[in-house]
């Protein structure tokens, strides 16, 4: 019998250090295509011996990212050369909730003071809406009510109540949209409902690529007691096809952004990244 338990120990810290090796590979790898990526966004194009010499991997290695990188839709890669898409395109939330780190953490914090415990709340399917997760334990008792699939995810072992709206998958970026979803979102009413943007250039007010997606916001937004529009200074130089509100129907804008910007400056609360 003892020597059952011992084998049994054994293979379950084997198990352990396999999973742990695995995920620090995984890590690791997340880490080097997100250098890879922040040197051909810099550079415009580089080469696969280029990009091996700077992250001190194989050639055959560079050329596994890269493809990692275009099919996330980040660059295209086309006879050993690594070029930037120069169009602004929908990308996946795994992706978009890495870039502007820093002022998204800064909107999130400043966001989350205007949540009150035992309230019911809203998260679009964005990154920004995802960065405000990082804050909500200190928060007790709310209801969560998301379509996105990896806000819904992150939270589900949470303290917090979750409800998801079902409908369906727009793959890019990981949301439950449709008539179907459109009509649960319409059946609640939250006290905040938190809302992104994929950009607002020479606009009166928030983007989406995502036709769906823009339905679900504008019901939200709608449904909701106090509307908060979560957007960093990026989405000054990017603009999406669909309109989904202006500016003046949100009751706060949190924002890295000069509130001279918007038509009510009063109702924007700064962010600032520290």
């Amino acid at each position: 019998v003892h020597c059952c338990l011992h084998d049994k120990k054994n293979q379950k810290r084997k198990f352990l250090i396999l999973r742990l090796e695995r995920t620090l590979m995984t890590r690791k790898s997340d880490e080097r295509r997100q250098t890879i990526f922040a040197y051909v966004k810099g550079q415009g194009t580089a080469g696969i011996q280029e990009l091996a010499e700077l992250c001190h991997v194989s050639d055959e290695t560079i050329r596994k990212d890269l493809e990692v990188l275009a099919h996330q839709g980040r660059i295209e890669k086309k006879h050993g050369i690594a070029k930037l898409i120069e169009n602004y395109n929908h990308v996946p939330l795994m992706i978009k909730r890495e870039d502007h780190l820093e002022d998204k953490i800064a909107i999130a914090s400043q966001a989350a003071t205007l949540i009150k415990d035992n309230q019911f709340i809203w998260l679009d399917a964005g990154s920004s809406a995802y960065t405000l997760l990082r804050f909500l334990n200190q928060k007790k008792h709310l209801t969560i009510a998301t379509n996105s699939i990896e806000i819904a995810a992150a939270i589900a072992n949470g303290p917090h109540k979750l409800l998801v709206v079902g409908g369906e998958l727009e793959p890019i970026g990981q949301s439950l949209v449709g008539p179907f979803a459109n009509e649960q979102v319409n059946s609640l009413h939250f006290d905040i409902a938190f809302l992104g943007s994929d950009g607002f250039k020479d606009g009166n007010g928030p983007t989406t690529f995502a036709y769906e997606e823009m339905q679900i916001k504008r019901t939200a937004l709608i449904k909701s007691n106090m509307s908060v529009l979560l957007v960093d200074d990026s989405k000054l130089f990017e603009c999406a096809p669909y309109c989904y509100a202006r500016f003046t129907e949100f009751d706060r804008i949190v924002t890295t952004i000069d509130p001279s910007v918007f038509p009510e400056p009063e109702k924007v609360i700064r962010a600032l990244p520290r």
